[in-house]
């Protein structure tokens, strides 16, 4: 049998909270020692908000539940609801806000996986 960790459990993931809201990174070079690939779930109570940012990574969103508004430049405000997918191509603007009345629940997926300890970069710095 394996030592390698290759699978944990949501409490086990690594807190980031450096974008207004804690996102915890599941798949993360941190975590299991991925190389091109993270895997994040972020949880947002109604009125919360991610920061306007953008990153060299392309990102992928997946909404599990809930409803809320993402910004992503270039083509405005996306409705976001259960079952959406959407793809921020990198260095593309993006946030969100939690505009519903109940818990937005996002699985995001970045390739290449963010540094660890790398302050984001937001739009309005």
């Amino acid at each position: 049998m394996s030592s390698e960790r290759l699978s944990l459990r949501l409490e086990e993931g690594r807190s980031f909270d450096a974008l207004g809201v804690r996102v915890t990174r599941l798949i993360h070079p941190a975590t299991v020692g991925s190389t091109h690939l993270c895997v994040a779930h972020t949880v947002m109570a109604p009125g919360d908000q991610v920061r306007r940012h953008h990153h060299d990574n392309e990102e992928g969103f997946f909404v599990i539940r809930g409803h809320g508004t993402m910004y992503l430049a270039g083509v405005g405000d996306i409705r976001l609801e259960p079952g959406l997918a959407v793809y921020a191509p990198p260095d593309r603007v993006h946030g969100i806000v939690n505009d519903g009345t109940e818990e937005l629940h996002i699985l995001t997926a970045l390739s290449p996986p963010p540094v660890e300890g790398a302050p984001p970069k937001f739009a309005d710095a």
